[in-house]
């Protein structure tokens, strides 16, 4: 059964309503992360239904608490669901796409759509983007420049060869290159090395 169009939108108003509308985990990073996940649904063949609403919810318990956001935000998305009238199988989908979305999960995504959902959000952590979230992050966090620059290597770099699905790997190689460019030129800027 599908979803209507009428519910999809319903569901991106409660997203929006309880996702920042600043900083790197904002509004306009879900916006994105929708986007990747059915750019990269449409050519991987994904459940298009089930990547635009497991997107549009995967950060909605990313409110600056403790604990793991997909597990809290999974359950969050499934009582929304649920009020909302989605068949139950469908919920479940949902929810095991948004639990395991997350870079440093014990679970790892086992259906394509989880795969699509996981790739699309470490893409926006990757690239120009991905420069501009780790600033961002920084300055949310007060770390300090160089601990910025640090969760280059402790992370960022890392997620090239993390990715699941052939689209999200052609894409993280173009994004990879630039955070290499944009590091050697951090580098250069402030004399680590001649």
């Amino acid at each position: 059964m599908q979803v209507q169009n009428n519910i999809i939108e319903k569901i991106r108003k409660i997203a929006k309503q309880r996702t920042r509308h600043y900083g790197c985990h904002s509004w306009d990073h879900v916006k994105r992360v929708h986007d990747s996940c059915v750019f990269i649904g449409k050519k991987e063949k994904g459940d298009l239904e089930i990547l635009k609403i497991s997107s549009l919810l995967h950060d909605i318990a990313r409110n600056g608490g403790r604990g793991n956001h997909a597990v809290k935000g999974a359950r969050e998305a499934e009582r929304v669901l649920l009020r909302l009238g989605l068949q139950r199988a469908k919920v479940s989908e949902i929810v095991n796409v948004i639990k395991t979305h997350r870079f440093k999960t014990r679970e790892k995504p086992l259906s394509l759509e989880a795969k699509v959902l996981s790739d699309a959000d470490k893409l926006d952590a990757m690239g120009a983007i991905g420069v501009y979230r780790a600033s961002a992050f920084g300055g949310e966090t007060s770390r300090s420049f160089q601990g910025t620059i640090g969760h280059f290597d402790e992370k960022l770099l890392k997620l090239k060869d993390r990715m699941y699905t052939a689209t999200a790997k052609k894409l993280a190689k173009e994004r990879h290159k630039f955070m290499l460019v944009y590091l050697k030129q951090i580098e250069k800027e402030i004399g680590l090395k001649s």
